[in-house]
């Protein structure tokens, strides 16, 4: 269930839908409210956070673990080896963020509060985008699936950056010493755990716990250092170790003519400590750390909003970003690079380009972390939240009214 994009997709969007219609009954409205600023642990050290910074802070953490964990397998087996693959969606994601940011900044010229967002509109998530095109575009073969895999995975790691560079501030460098020191002891204690796994499992799981107490260890340095924590969730997933290609074909063609990556072939070796831990934490995070994060992130109140929404800059710059600037940038892109000699995916239309390109608006996840930290405390949190569900809802209605009637007017005629 937890791999099946269509399914974590649509659940992640009840679950934040559902947290909006309780954030605005007034029934379950203030018991949400104080939910969410709950302290449920009063720790020393700087950690007596509220349960919604717990969340955001800690529990993401998992998620940007098993992001880092898919960049390291894609980096040494999957299609991030093969350069001719990788250009054209890096240049893509380049510029499905290269535009939003400018409509962004557009609209808040002269808001220096509210140019604190510029990055909000970046973000694809990926589970929603490959739902929706699975629902929308069900012609869409496995060149486009695997292009739009690979555009979000460089649009995940231009989001780290933002994170890292723009909402970040190295207040105790002092920390970093500390964060560098976990992540040797993670890097470290999970290989010797891979090699003690078949010859005495406690000893194995004792491995095990220490590099958690590194990785651990990598979080509170980066989080007294004054670097967002859930980075080092990326860091521990580019260290675990990976098994890799030992053939000398990285993608193939299997006999049903469908495009195979490094990690389906066969020449993989056997299971790796980054595909065992990807496998344990992929249904945790796609069935309760994102569903969780989702459904806090917009349990806001509309009361203060009411019609002055409708004029808002931060809420027209979010919904226009992902909306128009997303699909906008990445087009423009392909057909640049189409010019310059780079192939199309394979079995792509022009029709569905344009539609895969429009579902690229679809934020979420990485958009709602980052409207959280420029917008922390602000006024203008609540308008960039909105205003990133209002883009992708968009994005899919665009998709929704280009593709239904004339997939209805078939049915009709068979």
């Amino acid at each position: 269930m937890a791999e099946n994009d269509r399914i974590t997709g649509l659940f992640m969007m009840a679950c934040a839908l559902a947290g909006l219609i309780l954030a605005n009954l007034p029934e379950t409205g203030p018991g949400l409210n104080a939910l969410a600023a709950w302290i449920p642990l009063d720790l020393p050290g700087g950690l007596n956070l509220s349960l919604r910074d717990w969340i955001q802070d800690g529990l993401l953490t998992i998620f940007f673990l098993t992001m880092g964990l898919d960049l390291r397998q894609e980096a040494a087996t999957g299609t991030l080896r093969d350069h001719k693959q990788v250009l054209l969606p890096m240049l893509a994601a380049l510029g499905g963020v290269a535009v939003p940011i400018l409509i962004y900044c557009l609209f808040n010229l002269g808001s220096p509060a509210g140019l604190r967002g510029w990055a909000v509109p970046t973000a694809t998530d990926v589970a929603f985008s490959l739902a929706a095109l699975q629902l929308l575009l069900p012609k869409a073969g496995p060149a486009l699936q695997a292009f739009l895999m690979t555009l979000a995975i460089f649009d995940d790691l231009v989001g780290v950056l933002l994170i890292a560079l723009g909402y970040s501030s190295l207040g105790q460098p002092s920390w970093l010493l500390v964060c560098l020191a976990g992540l040797v002891v993670w890097a470290v204690l999970v290989r010797v755990a891979s090699r003690f796994s078949r010859l005495w499992r406690p000893l194995m799981l004792l491995f095990l716990l220490g590099a958690l107490a590194g990785g651990l260890l990598a979080w509170y340095g980066l989080f007294k250092a004054g670097i967002h924590p859930v980075l080092a969730g990326v860091a521990m997933g580019l260290l675990t170790p990976v098994a890799r290609s030992t053939g000398p074909e990285l993608t193939g063609t299997n006999p049903a003519g469908t495009k195979t990556t490094g990690i389906e072939s066969s020449h993989v070796q056997a299971s790796s400590p980054a595909e065992q831990l990807d496998r344990l934490l992929t249904p945790l995070s796609a069935l309760v750390v994102l569903p969780v994060f989702a459904f806090f992130s917009l349990s806001i109140s509309l009361d203060q909003l009411g019609p002055g929404l409708l004029t808002d800059r931060v809420f027209w710059g979010a919904t226009l970003g992902l909306a128009l600037g997303k699909p906008l940038g990445i087009m423009t892109m392909v057909i640049l690079a189409s010019h310059l000699g780079l192939q199309r995916p394979a079995g792509s239309t022009t029709g569905n380009m344009i539609g895969l390109c429009q579902l690229c608006g679809i934020g979420f996840t990485m958009s709602f972390l980052i409207a959280n930290l420029a917008f922390a405390g602000s006024p203008h949190l609540e308008s960039a939240l909105l205003g990133v569900l209002a883009g992708s809802v968009l994005s899919v209605l665009i998709v929704a009214a280009g593709t239904i009637p004339g997939r209805l007017r078939s049915a009709r005629h068979t």
